[in-house]
């Protein structure tokens, strides 16, 4: 019988933040990357008997920490903060699919140009270690989870979220854990992985979503860390809604194919959602002061996005709002286990006066983790990066993750760094200079697993020469199992 933990995270999606949908397979038009040969260290973890994510550079670690880290290179002394990441890592050593793993959280501290510290903590959820229990089925619980997906930092707090319910609490200094955070009792629905903040008005605007309710429910909060606005807008059905965007005045929501499949989670499914293109799929666009029947859904084909970079007005049609993501006409068309689509590169051009979308593609790479300068959240932009992967040995396999790509959206230019072979990363965090003026003054960090040594760094990169050596590496003491999103709390 399916515990209820397994089904909160379930309904909860819990882990689809990073890469389920960007360690698809490459095809359909996508460009595959010579894969080079893994380094020859030490043995990694491994039981054939075991799924991939509980094997080798995926593979749990035990909490750990260090101090005065190994710095190869010169670790700039404007870079100063913590650099956090949080992903799954079942503490039992086991879980029935990669997304439901205790939240750990991995920091390396910066500060004049040293690395003083790194940690590796769970989050000190209610469902720690408890992934396995036997159980019954019950209704989602929004403290009930392992808080495995992301991070944020708004209004002096460190916010560990999964969208299934409300953040955990953490504490800067340790990475020990306060506890759950729901805006003092306001929070009354779950907390997206995505949020985002206006960099002009400072407001967090967010979303939740639940399985069993075919809505989602806007949520905005003010200067002050107060919750001001909640929004419930109905939904057809209750769909798999993973991200979101802003502009500066409105809303884009995806309402996509995915929907949870109570059927499947009954029968004991690992992962119950289905592909669903007869449910159709819609853009809503919501003036971020309106209200549910203010939403307007324009039509498209049936497809599905876990990410974007951004969205923004045309400077030159101000009803024109371009939406920027990774795309995949498909998604789990066989199963859940099904990782054989592949995504690129998208353009959602929304005509809010005709009510059209249109499609252009950017790129025909196979790319995931999009992150942007925060600073242009909302805005017109002229950066992106993401994490381009090579493609996998065949369909359904996940792929090593070895380039670093930079977009110039005013050029059309595509910069790429790629690691050394046997090395892998996870998602690439850009972090801006504080003296920098320039939209990409500034560095990419990202965790990179070197299976030479057997151990993890944080690699730093110059935004402005991501093809260029990097600037440093912080050495690691131990692995950092792949992971979902990270976050930079300066200071």
């Amino acid at each position: 019988m399916l515990s209820r933990r397994l089904f909160l995270h379930l309904a909860g999606s819990s882990g689809f933040s990073i890469a389920g949908a960007g360690l698809l397979g490459c095809g359909d038009g996508a460009v595959g990357v010579p894969r080079p040969a893994r380094g020859a260290g030490a043995a990694l973890p491994d039981d054939p008997t075991k799924p991939w994510w509980l094997r080798q550079d995926y593979a749990p670690v035990e909490e750990s920490e260090a101090f005065d880290l190994e710095v190869v290179g010169a670790l700039p002394p404007a870079l100063r903060g913590l650099y956090l990441r949080n992903g799954p890592n079942p503490q039992s050593g086991d879980s029935g699919h990669w997304f439901i793993g205790d939240g750990m959280l991995h920091g390396v501290r910066l500060e004049d140009g040293r690395a003083p510290w790194y940690r590796a903590r769970y989050v000190q959820t209610e469902a720690l270690g408890q992934s396995g229990e036997d159980g019954t089925i019950g209704p989602p619980g929004l403290t009930d989870h392992q808080a495995n997906t992301a991070v944020l930092h708004h209004q002096g707090r460190v916010l560990c979220l999964e969208e299934v319910g409300v953040p955990y609490e953490v504490a800067a200094a340790d990475l020990s854990t306060i506890g759950p955070y729901d805006f003092g009792g306001a929070l009354q629905t779950a907390f997206t992985a995505h949020p985002k903040v206006d960099p002009v008005t400072g407001e967090l605007l967010f979303f939740g979503y639940g399985v069993l309710d075919a809505s989602v429910t806007l949520h905005r909060v003010d200067t002050r860390g107060v919750l001001v606005r909640s929004e419930k807008i109905p939904l057809k059905k209750a769909v798999m809604m993973h991200d979101f965007q802003v502009t500066a005045t409105h809303v884009v929501f995806m309402d996509m194919p995915i929907l949870f499949d109570i059927g499947l989670a009954i029968e004991g499914s690992a992962f119950p959602f289905r592909w669903a293109p007869e449910n159709g799929a819609r853009i809503g666009v919501l003036p971020r002061d309106g209200d549910a029947g203010d939403v307007r859904w324009m039509e498209i084909d049936p497809c599905f996005v876990f990410h974007t970079w951004n969205a923004f007005h045309d400077e030159s049609d101000p009803a024109r709002i371009h939406l920027d993501g990774v795309r995949y006409p498909t998604m789990w068309e066989k199963d859940a286990s099904d990782f054989a689509s592949t995504g690129a590169p998208q353009r959602f051009t929304i005509d809010t006066a005709a009510e059209t979308v249109t499609l252009t593609q950017l790129d025909d790479i196979q790319v995931e983790f999009p992150r942007i300068d925060r600073r242009r959240q909302g805005l017109p932009y002229r950066y992106g990066y993401a994490l381009g992967t090579y493609d996998p040995d065949g369909a359904g396999k996940v792929p090593d993750l070895g380039l670093v790509v930079k977009y110039d959206h005013q050029t059309g230019a595509r910069e790429v760094h790629e690691l050394a072979p046997g090395q892998e990363l996870d998602e690439a965090l850009f972090v801006p200079d504080p003296g920098g003026k320039g939209e990409d003054e500034g560095w990419l960090l990202a965790y990179v697993f070197d299976h030479a040594d057997n151990r993890s760094q944080l690699l730093v990169l110059d935004a402005t020469d991501v093809a260029a050596a990097p600037v440093a590496r912080v050495l690691l003491p131990t692995r950092v199992p792949h992971g979902f999103h990270g976050e930079f709390v300066a200071g």
